[in-house]
């Protein structure tokens, strides 16, 4: 969406013009539906944490600084919500329901290329169960949603060395137990 259409939806939208809102929620709930799957693992979840954002965004929308981005301001609402929701549900797997999965994945033999990708990228989501919720957070923005560090840094709040030690992690952890599996 164009700077200055989305602007001045969000200009009616503080007037309290549902049918501008309802376009800005149109635009963008797939992504951060998206995003909110990604980091929870679960619909239900995610169409909450969608639309928990767009209560908060209606809610907060007169303190919108138009300068900013847009996209970013609901990057950052929505992995707040989905961090909370980390903390508070503990909704990572069990380490047993992830070990038998990546076990049962990675028996299927298949010589496609393609396929193997799939398999591995299903290991990888998978495996970012385990991850802390930060971690899970920072890996997630910068690997799955491809967003630059400096974007995270305005999402997350947390500074880019922070940000860069959690992807550290967050690789580590994962290469690890993708090693554990390689060797079976």
């Amino acid at each position: 969406m164009e700077k200055s259409t989305l602007n001045d939806l969000i200009e009616k939208s503080r007037g309290n013009d549902e049918k501008a809102f309802r376009k800005i929620v149109e635009s963008y709930q797939s992504m951060i539906y998206s995003l909110s799957f990604r980091l929870l693992c679960d619909e239900e979840d995610a169409k909450d944490i969608v639309q928990d954002t767009f209560v908060k965004v209606w809610m907060n929308l007169s303190g919108f600084e138009t300068d900013r981005t847009f996209s970013t301001w609901l990057y950052t609402i929505t992995t707040n919500l989905c961090l909370d929701k980390l903390k508070s549900s503990k909704c990572k797997l069990q380490s047993k329901a992830i070990d038998d999965t990546l076990n049962n994945l990675l028996s299927i033999e298949n010589t496609e290329q393609k396929l193997i990708n799939s398999e591995l990228a299903e290991i990888i989501l998978t495996l970012t169960n385990e991850l802390t919720p930060k971690q899970k957070i920072v890996f997630t923005l910068r690997h799955l949603e491809e967003l630059e560090v400096e974007e995270i840094v305005q999402i997350t709040g947390m500074s880019p060395g922070k940000i860069k030690s959690n992807l550290f992690l967050a690789r580590q952890t994962i290469r690890k137990k993708l090693q554990k599996y390689t060797l079976l």
